[in-house]
């Protein structure tokens, strides 16, 4: 992992907790309010409101661990046992957290010994309810989160929301990833292999798409479509070092990948950006489809790396919105009419400088 992964996995381990801490403090806003609604002994305000925060973010620090250890280990689990084990286990830590805090500031206000107000808290009625409610909550929050994974980040709330029952135009930028020579592999490998060997391909280069901010518009066949705004794929050039990543990433399990099939993910890709119209579709199976001319003259650009002998083509029109190419360097590779296509496009070749 190099220094810019670091910063940016630290820049997240920041935020997740953070964001446990200010969880925390609103639940204890809500407490203080509804306490003083209900005529009930409210507690005092700030104390709350730090121990409250403080327990927050210790559970979202415990959550990102558990995560982190069993990430591999979650990839290949069905549905219900993803949502069961995670929901004992957040269950588990809140309620740990809960006691361990609780005890503690009890103990200093009351002078009893710690470990009796840890039975006490724990055999207390509204111990139980609490827990209840709180595994219902995790389970329905994981199963939509679940659930929300096979439509794509943001999709279902969308869907929910009717952004996109009628046609909208968007201005995206989008890249085409395939495989490169996948007949060759899935004949050697048979097909259930094949199948296995593109299930670790996909679930390896994650990574690189999250770290890019990459959402995934399709999976098709062996090929990945990602799809990016102007604002977040010009980002950092976000849009171009997700495929610098990937290749990062194989590269580093390349021998893993021989071992264990013989061979290794190649890739190409091409990128492009423009408008396109975007609508829900369907009625036995929604979906979100794209639609418009950048998408076939993405298509059109990644099929060109193979007559160029390139691995990563950028149209001149994406590459001229580009404001510094940092450690990439491009060079034009050809001016040419897409297949299909009637307007002369200019081609880019683009490699990590070295």
């Amino acid at each position: 992992m190099n220094l810019k992964s670091i910063l940016s996995e630290s820049i997240k381990i920041r935020n997740f907790i953070i964001g446990g801490f200010l969880l925390g403090v609103m639940f204890a806003l809500v407490e203080y309010l509804f306490r003083l609604k209900t005529n009930d002994d409210p507690q005092l305000l700030i104390p709350l409101v730090i121990r409250a925060g403080l327990i927050g973010a210790f559970v979202m620090a415990s959550i990102l661990v558990f995560e982190v250890i069993l990430k591999n280990w979650f990839r290949k689990r069905p549905f219900f046992y993803l949502v069961l084990v995670r929901s004992f286990f957040y269950t588990f830590i809140i309620t740990l957290w809960l006691g361990v805090f609780n005890g503690v500031w009890f103990m200093l206000n009351d002078g009893m010994p710690f470990k009796e107000e840890i039975i006490n808290y724990f055999v207390d009625d509204m111990y139980f309810i609490n827990v209840s409610s709180i595994f219902l909550i995790a389970v329905l929050a994981i199963g939509i989160r679940e659930i929300n994974s096979l439509h794509g980040k943001g999709q279902l709330w969308n869907f929910i929301i009717g952004k996109y029952h009628k046609p909208r135009e968007v201005e995206l930028i989008f890249c085409f990833i395939d495989l490169k020579g996948s007949t060759t592999i899935a004949e050697k490998l048979g097909h259930l292999q094949f199948a296995k060997f593109l299930k670790d391909y996909f679930s390896d280069i994650t990574e690189a798409i999250q770290n890019s901010k990459a959402q995934i518009y399709q999976y098709v066949g062996d090929e990945i479509i990602l799809k990016w705004s102007y604002e977040i794929g010009l980002e950092n050039n976000n849009m171009i070092n997700c495929f610098f990543q990937m290749q990062e990433i194989i590269n580093g399990l390349k021998q893993k990948y021989l071992k264990k099939y013989g061979v290794f993910p190649e890739f190409k890709a091409g990128i492009h950006g423009g408008q396109a119209i975007v609508t829900w579709v369907g009625e036995i199976k929604k979906e979100i489809v794209y639609v418009g001319d950048v998408l076939n003259t993405t298509a059109r650009i990644q099929e060109d790396c193979k007559r160029l002998g390139k691995v990563f083509l950028i149209s001149g029109e994406l590459l001229d919105k580009v404001k510094d190419l940092k450690n990439t360097k491009a060079e034009f590779v050809d001016e040419t009419v897409l297949r299909g296509k009637e307007e002369r496009i200019k081609l880019f070749s683009l490699e990590r400088a070295s």
